[in-house]
């Protein structure tokens, strides 16, 4: 038996997100963002059908499938429900997941088990923005907090 919990992250609705995939066994980590009608649970689908981005970039970094992975770890951190964060326009939510990864990338050395960061980011013209930096240090931060008990 497979036991799945899922509470709020499948609305996507009025809600966009920043998610983190985490492996500790496989030592990995991929960051990404979604403002889709199905939330980060809808957005798995994507990343993990045969051409989905994690499970390419998954194999690349590794050398097997993803599909070995037993201790996957979606975490979910809702974005503020402002029109910059929720609308087709993506650069508010593209800096933040920017940010966020970069951070990661940083800190990955003192967090244990230490990782790889195996999503790829896009550049954004809003990483400058007092707002968009303090909610990726958020993330960030809470993600640290909560990584020794993952």
């Amino acid at each position: 038996m497979h036991e799945t919990r899922v509470f709020n992250v499948f609305n996507g609705f009025d809600q966009a997100y920043i998610y983190i995939w985490i492996s500790k066994t496989h030592k990995v980590v991929y960051v990404g963002m979604t403002n889709g009608y199905t939330g980060t649970i809808g957005r798995a689908n994507g990343h993990f059908n045969r051409t989905g981005q994690l499970r390419k970039r998954f194999n690349q970094y590794r050398g097997y499938e993803v599909n070995e992975v037993d201790d996957m770890i979606l975490l979910s951190f809702p974005l503020p429900k402002k029109k910059e964060y929720m609308s087709v326009e993506r650069s508010y939510r593209e800096a933040v997941e920017y940010l966020v990864q970069k951070e990661l990338i940083q800190i990955r050395g003192i967090l244990n088990p230490t990782f790889d960061v195996i999503s790829w980011v896009r550049d954004s013209p809003r990483i400058g923005n007092a707002e968009v930096r303090k909610i990726a240090t958020q993330i960030v931060s809470s993600f640290s907090l909560s990584y020794n008990r993952l």
